[in-house]
């Protein structure tokens, strides 16, 4: 193969060219701190970033999902917080006016104060939050209970609304009211309480401390439900958590560059830069001087 002026001539420039480009390239990225700045450059990463960036967001709506629950969980911690109140004072007047001491008058005061709870509980059952009925269940845009304690039935407070924590991992919220007024018989003990003084009748006051007991360890029991609900979102917080961190150092290994590894990189190529230019300087040194020799 015969070597000309025009072909060494040629074979520089490109290689010129391919230097500055790296060159180039090197400092966009220790400047940007990105690998690349086009999917053309690097359609595998581009591709394994999107998929990355999608679980990222999924984790992301998982982790408002917990604290929404948690908020939720909370709200409803302070209700039963409070219905344990309520129940123990009305236990506190039905043992006052169970026995002989207690007559007419006192129980219809007792009465009274006890109707106040009643109330009380139905406004409990009727909380809000965010804009809608926390015990509402499925129908959590209307008030769940009426002033006597009952509910439409064609509208019942039934239906637990639970939240995805991870894919395909589901946590239930806040009890239904069905299951926190009306199951655990909390309005039925305070409405049979009711009832025994206003007839000022000792038997059945002291058999509506039994109802109360019960109504008492059915609202404990649902507190217990909640702090194992509870549990149950740090633990699916913590993997979320793990999961993000995993998934940003994965999304950054593929995405950024060791600045200090680039910034060699760029004095490397300028260095082959410098070098090229230096010896190509010497090698194209003709002259018609150097034809007649």
């Amino acid at each position: 193969m015969r070597i000309t002026n025009n072909l060494l001539q040629r074979e520089a420039i490109a290689g010129f060219q391919h230097n500055l480009r790296e060159m180039h390239r090197a400092y966009k990225q220790a400047s940007s701190g990105l690998r690349f700045e086009r999917p053309s450059e690097d359609p595998v990463a581009t591709g394994a970033t999107m998929r990355t960036d999608g679980r990222l967001r999924a984790l992301e709506q998982y982790r408002r999902n917990i604290g929404l629950a948690r908020s939720r969980l909370s709200a409803e911690e302070d209700v039963l917080d409070q219905v344990t109140d309520l129940l123990t004072r009305a236990k506190t007047l039905a043992v006052a006016n169970a026995g002989d001491t207690a007559n007419a008058q006192t129980r219809e005061a007792a009465r009274l104060e006890v109707e106040q709870l009643m109330a009380t509980a139905v406004q409990l059952g009727n909380t809000t939050f965010q804009g809608s009925y926390l015990f509402g269940g499925q129908h959590a845009d209307t008030p769940p209970f009426a002033a006597d304690g009952t509910f439409d039935v064609d509208r019942p407070p039934l239906g637990e609304r639970p939240v995805e924590t991870s894919s395909g991992q589901l946590i239930a919220t806040t009890h239904d009211g069905q299951s926190i007024f009306v199951d655990s018989q909390v309005f039925a003990a305070l409405q049979e309480l009711s009832a025994a003084l206003a007839a000022n009748d000792g038997a059945a006051i002291r058999s509506s401390i039994t109802t109360l007991d019960a109504a008492f360890s059915a609202t404990q029991n649902l507190l217990g439900e909640v702090g194992a609900r509870v549990n149950a979102l740090e633990v699916a917080e913590t993997n979320v958590e793990a999961w993000s961190l995993h998934l940003q150092t994965f999304r950054s290994d593929l995405t950024e560059i060791e600045l200090d590894e680039d910034i060699s990189r760029l004095v490397n190529r300028q260095t082959a830069y410098e070098a090229a230019l230096l010896a190509n300087s010497r090698i194209l040194q003709t002259s018609l001087t150097d034809y007649l020799r």
